[in-house]
């Protein structure tokens, strides 16, 4: 391949990373842990850890439901104990609000009461929104797919950069005094052997975020208007219209049991009941079949006499159907139990430590190797690195702390607060000193979180190991985990600004190479130093 060519895709991957990297960051990390998002559920709500609601306690929650809620009666959904520890009921009012409702139990478990509004967004929940819209309302789910985009375009254009080399450097991972390098080795090394798993999370995020738009432009373009009245049928599995036939609607037990016989291995997650108490009421039930890739499916019982009406589930769905539910499944990666559940837990990981290190190389090929003194954009892209990428995995961990301190706060308004909190401690300081301060509070925070487990809950590490919990442990020792890479990467980060390359953004600020801001805003008095003049000689 010509040499311009090479250029050209590396400007085309280093551009694609830069401009979708900081967003990226925070999908990879917060996608790693939505791959446990059910334990974080739990684990963040103590008081429902160990026993949460019974099916009968929810079928009872429905009930009240109907009953004080008549347009409820029309749709209603209920998210099962198995899939949530407080299981909800979601319907449309006549205004068309959507309302929640939880049951509400006093202090000896007997006179249940309603708990109306949409509950606050939790950790599990508020990481899984940060992972697939970055918790921007409407259109954050349609910017990750744009994100996703250029995360393919910069996969792609990587591999071809790099291609001709990979089969040399792909296992070298050569650290010392020259960090470029020892970086390059890390991204390259991460980026090939998690590539096909990269690509995967980029196409399948691509069209999970933009399959509306899609479907409202093939609407118009290809079908004629006729596409969007047929979205119902072509996402679920109740038909368009259902054979009426009296009865007395099914309890929710009996439901269950129905649509498991239909669909042999099916773990149930929810209940949809649809013109509940008329002839022709339905209920969809929706589960995951973890035997198979596309693990989400859904059986349409017909309410009155427990007739199966609609089904798509491993060996019974259509094409469309079997597509769509592979996406997901690919995705999220459920549909091999715990192994695949941890691969995908690493991969994410590894997707944030690729985005890190290629803003740390855009920044390291860019320095001026003659002076300490560095050009202002790179100063404030080590700022704005430092600021984004570490306040992040800061705001995720001290949410984790309030989740059980501070459980009145919304995990969304902890992490937005400490994340501001950390950009603008990083704008106002020197690179070395933002990223040294912000890896050191992180891995307090992560410390901080099996602290306040044991303190404030009647749980603790050792107990939970000892009785065999490991949900409830794991998140501890993950949490620990954290706390030592954090301490080893601000070490190394402080150590780097002492003893390394004095001509970098990530050296230690001295006296003589940092003037006031106010001095650098009226402009130095004197001319400086010709040596500290960057000609363009060492931009690239």
């Amino acid at each position: 391949m010509r040499a311009q060519t090479l250029r050209q895709y590396l400007s085309v991957h280093t551009w694609a990373g830069i401009v979708a990297g900081f967003a990226l960051f925070v999908a990879m990390l917060g996608g790693a842990l939505t791959v446990f998002h059910h334990e974080i559920e739990r684990w963040e709500q103590p008081a429902t850890r160990h026993a949460p609601l019974s099916l009968a306690q929810t079928e009872q929650l429905a009930d009240m439901v109907r009953t004080q809620f008549p347009a409820a009666r029309e749709q209603m959904g209920v998210v099962l104990p198995n899939h949530s520890p407080t299981p909800f009921a979601y319907w449309q009012a006549a205004d068309g609000t959507w309302m929640q409702a939880r049951l509400r139990l006093s202090a000896d478990g007997t006179a249940p009461s309603l708990a109306i509004g949409g509950a606050r967004p939790g950790l599990s929940s508020t990481i899984n929104a940060l992972h697939y819209s970055l918790s921007i309302p409407t259109y954050g789910l349609y910017l990750m797919g744009v994100v996703s985009l250029f995360y393919g375009m910069a996969l792609i254009s990587g591999v071809i950069v790099h291609l001709p080399r990979v089969t040399r450097d792909i296992f070298a991972l050569r650290p010392g005094r020259n960090l470029k390098r020892f970086w390059q080795d890390a991204h390259n090394a991460i980026g090939v052997l998690s590539l096909p798993f990269h690509i995967l999370f980029a196409l399948t995020g691509a069209l999970l975020c933009l399959s509306l738009p899609l479907m409202m432009a093939f609407n118009v373009v290809t079908f004629e208007n006729r596409l969007m009245p047929q979205i119902p049928q072509i996402t679920g599995s109740v038909p368009a219209t259902i054979a009426p036939v009296d009865g007395k609607p099914l309890d929710l037990k009996a439901l269950l049991a129905r649509a498991e016989h239909a669909a042999p291995g099916l773990e149930t997650t929810a209940v949809a009941w649809t013109r509940y108490g008329k002839p022709d009421a339905v209920a969809e039930v929706y589960g995951e079949a973890n035997d198979s890739l596309g693990v989400f499916s859904a059986v349409a019982v017909r309410l009155n006499d427990g007739a199966i009406v609609g089904q798509h589930s491993p060996g019974a769905r259509d094409t469309n159907h079997a597509v769509m539910s592979m996406i997901y499944g690919a995705h999220f990666g459920n549909f091999a139990g715990d192994a695949m559940r941890w691969l995908y837990f690493v991969l994410g990981l590894m997707g944030a430590v690729l985005v890190y290190s290629g803003n740390l190389l855009w920044l390291e090929s860019r320095r001026k190797r003659t002076s300490a003194l560095q050009p202002a954009h790179l100063r404030w892209m080590a700022r704005a690195t430092a600021g984004v990428f570490l306040g992040t995995c800061l705001g995720i961990a001290v949410a984790f702390v309030g989740a059980i301190v501070a459980p009145s706060l919304t995990a969304l308004s902890i992490f937005v607060g400490t994340l501001a909190v950390s950009v603008l401690f990083a704008a106002v300081t020197a690179p070395a000193v933002a990223a040294t301060g912000l890896l050191t509070a992180t891995a307090l925070a992560c410390f901080a979180i099996p602290t306040v487990d044991a303190v404030f809950t009647s749980d603790n590490l050792v107990r939970s190991m000892a009785a065999g919990d490991g949900v409830l442990a794991g998140v501890d020792l993950v949490a620990l985990a954290g706390t030592l890479i954090f301490a080893l990467f601000a070490r190394a980060t402080w150590r780097r600004a002492r003893r390394g390359d004095p001509n970098s953004v990530w050296a230690r600020p001295l006296p003589h190479c940092a003037p006031p801001p106010e001095a650098a805003a009226r402009g130095p008095s004197t001319p400086p130093p010709a040596e500290s003049i960057d000609t363009g000689r060492n931009a690239a």
